[in-house]
């Protein structure tokens, strides 16, 4: 379970150094999370 959460801390560490020096990739981000969370709504 550990690794699991650390697994989960490097991912959104990558993504926000993504969205901070990436123009355009905090579309992207913000797309890609709305599609899932509209298909976990449904």
């Amino acid at each position: 379970m550990k690794q699991f959460y650390r697994g989960i801390a490097v991912a959104l560490v990558l993504t926000v150094l993504v969205v901070w020096f990436v123009p355009g990739a905090a579309d992207w981000v913000e797309r890609t999370m709305q599609s899932y969370v509209g298909r976990a709504a449904r």
